[in-house]
């Protein structure tokens, strides 16, 4: 079975995520997670690295899903590159900022995007 690293929409107009992930497996299944939620592109990155890199090199990043296993140092840098990158750019911290869940990724970044979606009915 291949991994996901990414799922990139057709649609050039879709919300546009960026996971900061620390395993290529639970990448995956975040992806996974995160697409049920509608038409979206999501780009996964494994390291702090990786992820900044990507954010430099998109045009367009709606959202960045920072995971469980990043320390509160590497937040702090990941935010304060968006904050001076993009401020526009929203930030979902599963485990921080709610309880950490299938479930509340995707309410949190539907409701961050305003995405109406059907799974939550």
């Amino acid at each position: 079975m291949k991994l996901f690293k990414e799922l990139i929409s057709t649609n050039t107009n879709a919300p546009v995520i960026l996971l900061f992930g620390g395993d290529p497996g639970r990448r995956h299944s975040v992806i996974q997670i995160i697409s049920e939620i509608g038409d979206l592109t999501i780009y996964g990155a494994l390291s702090e690295t990786e992820g900044i890199q990507l954010l430099r090199e998109r045009d367009k990043v709606d959202i960045v899903l920072i995971g469980g296993a990043y320390t509160s140092e590497q937040r702090v840098r990941i935010k304060n590159f968006i904050r001076d990158h993009d401020e526009n750019i929203k930030i979902t911290e599963p485990g921080v900022e709610y309880r950490y869940s299938d479930e509340g990724i995707q309410k949190d970044i539907a409701k961050k995007l305003g995405l109406k979606t059907k799974i939550f009915n």
